[in-house]
């Protein structure tokens, strides 16, 4: 497993990045209409960074392949500064639009993150590592939007301000303390072997077996949580006149519970029962979960609800990816795990759009309720899923290496600060 300083550096690299997006956000819609924004160009604006990270995702993380982890990382948070920046200045829509499409396509950097820990990890501690990468994307996203409420008082630009200072205090912290990954490192990398090295044989790996099918199953649950998500304030402000700060109270709760499953249980889990029986309780939670909200009669309900959903994502993304990571051939992590977050993108797009309208076409019920449904339809593929392979790669990780070091589940009793906290 990587060792704390490394993987410190990466989980602040994530955290910060993630916060900046959420500081950003929820001012974005006012920050637009101050300069003078009609409704179509806010959704514009909004949609420019969803469209531009799945775009760049595989672009980013095709070139970590050839170019090694680190300088993209580094290069994905300068340009994350210079896009919040941006964002801070903008004195006009078109500026404005292009700060947010810079920042997107630098998010999508997040499968270099995931790469990084692919490199350094084996076994199952990778569902670990990566549990953890998504625990710092989610408490980023949990403390954004306060830092950025906070700061707007003294002008909607200055949460930019913020987040640019955010990024550039951890690109310094990233280029005193990240050192290269492992794979890199040790001189094994060749993008030119891997079975992505261009655009087709790319494209036939993401659509080979097991990738396939893991890759249904995380369109299919992404899909299911984030519809659920776009459209529960509407629900609860109909059936329980909820109001937004309680459905404010109720995503703080959501985001700890998750962030609390990846950083420290998945891992735990996963070793206890290996990712493929993961991946199946988390989709068994979800379609639960999902599927029970239109049948509650009180909003204390909910309120017990809540950690279902979020264990469920908790348990279903990090186990995921450790599988798609350990299907994959060692040259080849950074250009798959990019694809993985296409699929994941395309996911994060449809679904809030299909949920949105079945819920003004058809009934407020429905969108949970198909949910629910494509969440059971994950697990039924994912009773299909295979145990992992076990790559050579896996296999070689020097127990002398002082960043990656032996994995925590074989490191020795007598050596308790090797171990993650």
């Amino acid at each position: 497993m990587l060792r704390r300083a490394g993987l410190g550096v990466l989980f602040g690299t994530v955290m910060v990045d993630m916060m900046g997006f959420g500081i950003v956000l929820p001012l974005l819609p006012f920050y637009a209409e101050e300069l003078g924004a009609s409704p179509r160009w806010v959704t514009l604006i909004i949609a420019s960074f969803s469209i531009t990270q799945l775009v760049s995702a595989p672009i980013w993380g095709r070139f970590s392949d050839r170019l090694g982890r680190r300088r993209l990382i580094l290069v994905g948070l300068f340009a994350s500064a210079l896009s919040y920046l941006l964002f801070a200045l903008a004195d006009s829509l078109w500026l404005l639009l292009v700060s947010r499409a810079t920042a997107g396509a630098a998010g999508g950097t997040l499968g270099i993150a995931q790469a990084y820990v692919a490199d350094s990890t084996k076994g199952e501690e990778r569902a670990r590592g990566l549990g953890f990468i998504g625990a710092a994307s989610g408490l980023g996203i949990m403390l954004g939007p306060a830092i950025g409420g906070y700061f707007s008082r003294f002008g909607l630009g200055v949460p930019g301000l913020v987040a640019a200072g955010l990024c550039l205090f951890n690109l310094l912290a990233a280029m005193a303390l990240l050192p290269e990954s492992r794979h890199f490192r040790s001189g094994r990398a060749d993008a030119s072997k891997g079975e992505a090295v261009t655009f087709k044989l790319w494209l036939r790996s993401l659509s080979r077996m097991p990738l396939r099918q893991l890759l249904f199953v995380y369109v299919l649950t992404i899909g299911c949580f984030t519809s659920m998500t776009s459209v529960l304030a509407l629900y609860t402000e109909r059936v329980f006149a909820m109001t937004a700060a309680d459905m404010g109270l109720v995503f703080t709760l959501a985001g700890g519970v998750t962030v609390i499953v990846r950083g420290g249980l998945v891992g735990r889990i996963v070793k206890r029962f290996g990712e493929p029986a993961t991946v199946r309780a988390g989709c068994l939670l979800l379609a639960l979960g999902v599927g029970a909200i239109p049948f509650l009669s009180d909003r204390w309900q909910l309120w017990v609800l809540v950690p279902s959903w979020a264990s469920a994502t908790g348990l279903i993304f990090p186990s995921l990816h450790a599988l798609i990571s350990r299907n994959t051939d060692e040259h080849s992590q950074g250009s798959v795990l990019g694809g993985s977050q296409v699929a994941g993108g395309l996911g994060r797009v449809v679904a809030p759009l299909t949920a949105g309208w079945l819920f003004e076409l058809y009934s407020i019920k429905s969108p949970f309720l198909v949910g629910a449904a494509a969440s059971a339809l994950a697990l039924w593929l994912a009773l299909r899923i295979p145990a992992a392979v076990v790559r050579k790669s896996e296999e070689d990780l020097d127990p002398t290496d002082r960043w990656t070091g032996p994995v925590a589940a074989h490191e020795p009793r007598d050596a308790p600060d090797a171990r993650l906290p």
